[in-house]
């Protein structure tokens, strides 16, 4: 639970007024439209991103980021196109 802001320390600049909030929602929703679009007329992303979470749920590592990493060098597990 947040703490209240005291009053004496003035308004807090990191709170966003309601047109900046209204452009921070329109924002939003053109970026998901945007992206929604993207991997619509790009399917390899999802053979992509099925394909690394396939591998990494098969052997679990422990270091997500290096297997990553290594995974991003290899892509035995893609079909070819």
């Amino acid at each position: 639970m947040a703490t209240p802001r005291d009053p004496a320390l003035g308004p807090d600049r990191g709170l966003l007024n309601p047109e900046q909030l209204e452009q921070l929602r329109n924002f939003k929703i053109q970026t998901r439209i945007a992206n929604e679009r993207y991997l619509r007329t790009h399917k390899e992303v999802e053979l992509l991103l099925s394909g690394f979470f396939r591998e990494m749920f098969l052997k679990r590592p422990d270091n997500v980021l290096e297997f990553a990493a290594a995974d991003a060098a290899c892509d035995s597990y893609l079909p070819v196109v």
